[in-house]
């Protein structure tokens, strides 16, 4: 028997070693892994390109905080400590019972993220050029071109698809057509669905209490735009612990159905931004990209935010829904019917904001006419047993 220290690593290992004279097969090589040194022209040429872009934009940005005398923090490091040190001013709207606290400056006074910067930026940069060169290029073909796209983006996109369906499930319709109105709502600029459908459904979850992110109780301004605007408050309504909350994790039905598409859309956004926008001038030149693109998505973005803002202050309250959303006529006329807020929050998963002959609601006369014709099913409406119930429940 041979002793263990003079086996063979065959022997050794419970092989049976090869005969003598045989060849023993090398064992394949691991591929090296390139040294820094053995990256190829272009790749050090793209790294640089890469690094003077993001400088640039970095440059641009520290220009803007410092010429509007901002002050800038990591996200993580404002919220807590700002918010609780902010005094306390309540007030009231004009024409309204609604007390408002104001507990975060608006603009100085706090800390800007880098998120909050790039926003900044860019609203200003729409804003003025829409300001400056929409008159210049004002014409009825332009503004029947911005009204159009607001009906495509807003009333399709954003009323039927993302809040409606998407948000609330109040009705079904086939792939395809909830592919397109999906597309359609992206072009609002609002975000991808997953993102716009978490953020509302978690409005409906605390509204109007310390966890909604964009409540008027927090300031009129905040609930419209300044929460767009100010990324640490936002997300520290949401958790004031973590910044987060456990249902951005979980979910929504329409991508648990069908990933891919859901996937597609949020990972390529902004490309669909930016195609829109260079579509817009090609097809309409200046004129096309003024009113077409930039006037457009602040005008459907700005009618979003009034179901924030004003239909949580101004209107009646015919339920008992437990925070201040409130019908107006007004706004449900340039919303597409999602003014009936009171309605919508007393009645979350109805398809059908206008709940009286009376209240117009186009994007529920749309769903109507689509189910009538087989394009949509699983319509969902209160029951006037419901309606009832809830309307006793208001009443002194």
């Amino acid at each position: 028997m041979q002793s263990a220290r003079f086996r063979t690593p065959a022997a050794a290992a419970g092989r049976r070693a090869p005969p003598p004279g045989a060849r023993t097969p090398r064992r394949p090589r691991c591929a090296a892994a390139p040294r820094p040194e053995a990256q190829t022209q272009q790749q050090r040429l793209e790294v640089e390109r890469v690094s003077s872009s993001q400088g640039s934009r970095k440059a641009v940005s520290q220009a803007f905080v410092k010429l509007l005398g901002l002050t800038t923090a990591p996200k993580r490091e404002v919220a807590a400590e700002e918010i609780e040190a902010a005094p306390y001013r309540p007030y009231s709207p004009p024409l309204s019972d609604l007390e408002v606290r104001q507990k975060r400056p608006y603009f100085r006074g706090r800390s800007w993220t880098d998120t909050d910067v790039a926003r900044l930026i860019f609203y200003s940069a729409m804003t003025g050029t829409s300001v400056v060169l929409g008159p210049l290029t004002y014409s009825p073909q332009a503004l029947e071109l911005m009204l159009a796209g607001y009906v495509i983006s807003g009333g399709l996109g954003i009323s039927l698809s993302y809040h409606r369906q998407l948000s609330h499930k109040s009705f079904r319709c086939p792939k395809p057509l909830e592919y397109f109105f999906a597309y359609c709502g992206a072009l609002a600029f609002e975000g991808d669905p997953i993102e716009w459908a978490k953020g509302h459904t978690w409005h409906h979850k605390h509204s109007d209490t310390p966890a909604d992110r964009h409540s008027p109780r927090d300031g009129l301004w905040h609930s419209h735009w300044g929460w767009v605007l100010d990324e640490s408050y936002a997300d520290s309504r949401r958790d004031p612990k973590s910044g987060s909350c456990k249902d951005d994790l979980a979910a929504p039905w329409f991508f648990v159905e069908s990933p891919g598409f859901y996937t597609w859309l949020r990972d390529t956004y902004m490309m669909h931004m930016l195609g829109q926008a260079v579509a817009f001038a090609a097809l309409g030149g200046l004129p096309g990209f003024v009113w077409g693109f930039c006037i457009r998505v602040l005008f459907t973005q700005n009618m979003t935010w009034l179901v924030n803002s004003a239909v949580h202050v101004w209107g009646d309250q015919p339920w008992a829904t437990g925070d201040s959303s409130r019908n107006n006529a007004l706004v449900a006329a340039l919303v597409f019917g999602d003014g009936w807020h009171a309605n919508h929050h007393a009645f979350p998963s109805s398809a059908a904001h206008g709940l009286e002959p009376w209240q117009v609601d186009p994007s529920y006369a749309l769903i109507r006419g689509m189910e009538a014709a087989g394009l949509a099913w699983d319509v969902k409406r209160p029951t006037q047993e419901q309606m009832e119930r809830l309307r006793r429940r208001h009443e002194p």
